[in-house]
């Protein structure tokens, strides 16, 4: 009992550190990446290919640290039981048909045609729009990272009774079974990497799985190595 409360205890301090550190940092890195962005803008003819190239480089990590520092937030919310889920009928049709449309920019650079399917007619339901694009952002982003380029990927949409249905079908490496239940472990990659050497935190499965189970829906992944992966994430049509 008194090991457990000391526990509780130091999980408790962890969490507040990383949020303040987070929290704090999160200020000054998007002050680096938007006065890289504005040089990028106003420097773009009088500099050189290489100097181009190093502030594109700067603007990319800060992008990846603020990214980084807002899934330690969402990891600490998570942990901390405050998560917190605003709920509101919202076309779910369209904010996936949205969040298709920036990620096909992502997968033009690797030459990947991501395809759309809608099976059936999908209802006006009740979800956190913001937390639900994030989770979209997160599956599809990673089938780009972790999908060979000129491959393709298939998103599919459809509704039951009960709960409406999203799965993302990507033609990758694949996954290995015995890791298929830790990639959900906050900071577990798996041992499969990137394609084009682009960077992953290790904490947007996690996320992603906590949220969809705030709504009530549940998130899961099949795989075949060299054949691709299933990732699928159900959402109530009655909360």
């Amino acid at each position: 009992e008194i090991k457990n409360r000391q526990l509780t205890r130091l999980n408790f301090e962890k969490n507040s550190f990383l949020g303040i550190a987070a929290h704090d940092l999160r200020n000054p890195a998007a002050a680096i990446q938007t006065f890289a962005q504005i040089l990028k803008e106003d420097l773009k003819d009088k500099l050189s290919s290489e100097q181009n190239e190093y502030l594109s480089m700067i603007y990319n990590s800060t992008q990846f640290i603020l990214r980084l520092l807002n899934e330690l937030l969402d990891i600490v919310k998570i942990e901390s039981g405050k998560l917190d889920i605003y709920l509101s009928e919202n076309d779910y049709l369209q904010v996936l048909k949205s969040n298709l449309s920036l990620n096909r920019s992502l997968a033009k650079s690797k030459n990947i045609q991501i395809n759309f399917i809608e099976k059936n007619s999908i209802p006006i339901i009740s979800f956190d729009m913001s937390k639900i694009e994030q989770v979209l952002n997160n599956l599809l982003s990673n089938a780009v990272k972790f999908s060979y380029p000129d491959s393709s990927i298939t998103v599919e949409v459809e509704s039951d009774k009960t709960n409406i249905i999203t799965r993302i079908i990507d033609e990758g490496q694949g996954i290995p079974e015995p890791e298929l239940e830790k990639i959900f472990i906050p900071f577990r990659n798996s041992s499969v990497r990137a394609t084009n050497g682009e960077k992953s935190t290790g904490l947007g499965l996690a996320i992603s799985k906590k949220i969809i189970e705030s709504h009530n829906g549940t998130l899961s992944v099949s795989s075949r190595i060299g054949k691709g992966s299933v990732f699928s994430f159900t959402l109530p049509i009655t909360n």
